[in-house]
């Protein structure tokens, strides 16, 4: 037997076998320390590193020296590894057996998928930041356009629209500044609180129904981006640019979910060019999978129909 050390050491043959392996290697891949050995290597991984395995294997088998990544699971616990195979040759160059050290990389791959989730976290957020600016001028065209239908006995067109844009004003503040949506505890928000908060500035467009029904505080952020995409869109193309259209709210708690739909009426037939996915079709997807939901739409005669489902719970 080899020594223990940090690393796991193991002596391959060439047709695969373990001729022996060091006290780390043995708890890495749950083989006994006094075992006879001689069994195959590549059954021991996990089966998602098989065809890499075999791949290296095959590399050292012709005197190459080869690496890949791995992994163990060990009561639980997943351990991550840099598998370096090296042939070992006779005299005559002929390769006998293949020395493998599996250095173990766990902190450093925990800390790079973190990085990497950080780093696709900021993509997105840039990405939002400039998809708010491109839709700005839509947003505030279409609230004009609703202030001028409203007002259109009274003619007091500005004091409409100074009123719409402070409330889409809040709007904006709750999607950065949670907090800043009131009466609502550390742990839980009710969902319709947050469906009146972002759609407040569309108050006469739309319809909410659904029964108390509260959502974890790491849900918060993405829903109000879902409902405030959805209602960007449907002041570009959809119910809330119509003359009489309306959206339909609904949410209601189930088998653990949240079930939240938006359901448009158009009374004129929605553009083709609305129906075609762009980066807000996208984005609503990502903001479900961000909270472990999932995103159902679908383009009936009277306008677009969505369906969130998301865990009520982590």
């Amino acid at each position: 037997m080899l020594d223990a050390s940090v690393d796991c050491i193991k002596v391959i043959t060439v047709d695969g076998r373990l001729v022996t392996m060091n006290r780390a290697g043995c708890i890495a891949l749950g083989v006994p320390e006094d075992s006879a050995f001689g069994m195959p290597w590549l059954p021991l991984l996990p089966s998602v590193v098989h065809a890499a395995g075999e791949k290296a294997l095959e590399e050292a088998r012709h005197g190459r020296t080869a690496r890949f990544p791995g992994s163990s699971d060990n009561d639980g616990e997943t351990r991550y590894w840099d598998n370096l195979l090296t042939p070992v040759a006779d005299d005559a160059g002929q390769v006998q057996i293949i020395l493998c050290v599996s250095r173990d990389v766990t902190i450093k791959t925990l800390l790079e998928r973190k990085l990497e989730e950080a780093v696709e976290r900021e993509q997105l957020l840039a990405q939002e930041m400039r998809h708010r600016v491109k839709n700005l001028f839509s947003v505030v065209f279409g609230l004009i356009s609703i202030s001028e239908k409203e007002a259109s006995q009274s003619a007091d067109v500005p004091r409409v629209l100074r009123e719409k844009l402070a409330s889409f004003s809040r709007v904006s503040d709750a999607i950065f500044e949670p907090t800043s949506i009131g009466s609502i505890d550390d742990d839980d928000i009710d969902i319709g609180l947050i469906v009146s908060s972002v759609l407040s500035p569309f108050e006469n467009k739309y319809r909410g129904d659904g029964p108390p029904c509260v959502i974890p505080r790491h849900s918060l952020t993405p829903l109000i981006l879902f409902l405030h995409e959805l209602a960007t869109n449907s002041i570009k193309y959809g119910a809330f640019s119509a003359d009489g259209g309306v959206v339909h709210i609904t949410w209601t708690a189930k088998d653990g979910a949240i079930v939240l739909q938006w359901s448009e009426n158009c009374e004129a037939p929605v553009p083709e060019m609305a129906r075609d996915p762009g980066f807000g079709t996208n984005m609503v997807e990502r903001l479900a999978r961000s909270i472990g939901g999932a995103v159902r739409s679908e383009w009936v005669p009277n306008g677009l129909v969505t369906e969130l489902r998301f865990p009520k719970q982590e």
